[in-house]
């Protein structure tokens, strides 16, 4: 399409020509980038597609090795376990004393790790993103009282106190 000089006077017909030169020009634009949406659009679907199955495969190779180090770490702990009381019994230690001692230690192991999966499972929430996601009120989020907060807010009170 040729630049209109504004010194030179223009006819009507080369006027409605150069309107109808860039009504097609935009027409033209505007389809290539309908064609290229679409085309990212199928290439996006296809790399979902393949990240979705790459991330399933990956999931189930992790739940097998975490199968496998349960396994292996059971094992350990047994033989632990059978070694202590063997080397306790050695040294004359009474049956009875040897197997409450494997008990208590197993059973102290045991609540360590319930207490710690206890504190964990506080921290397991989406009630923060699920607000983002859905853009509630900043009202709603701001009536919510956040324990964190007033709790921080009392230890950095009582640090300054001391």
């Amino acid at each position: 399409m040729d630049m209109p000089n504004p010194d030179k006077p223009r006819s009507a017909e080369e006027d409605s020509q150069q309107h109808v030169e860039l009504i097609k020009e935009i027409i033209g634009a505007a389809t290539d980038a309908g064609k290229r949406y679409q085309r990212q659009l199928s290439l996006a679907k296809t790399l979902a597609g393949r990240e979705c199955k790459l991330s399933a495969r990956a999931m189930v190779l992790v739940l097998i090795g975490v199968l496998l180090l349960t396994a292996v770490s059971a094992t350990l702990w047994i033989t632990l376990n059978a070694m202590l009381a063997l080397g306790l019994i050695q040294l004359n230690v009474h049956w009875v004393w040897v197997g409450s001692g494997v008990i208590l230690l197993n059973a102290a192991v045991a609540l360590g790790i319930v207490i710690t999966i206890k504190a964990l499972l506080k921290h397991v929430s989406l009630s923060r993103a699920w607000d983002a996601l859905t853009l509630s009120s900043s009202e709603a989020v701001k009536d919510k009282p956040d324990d964190s907060k007033a709790a921080n807010k009392l230890n950095t009170e009582q640090h300054f106190q001391h």
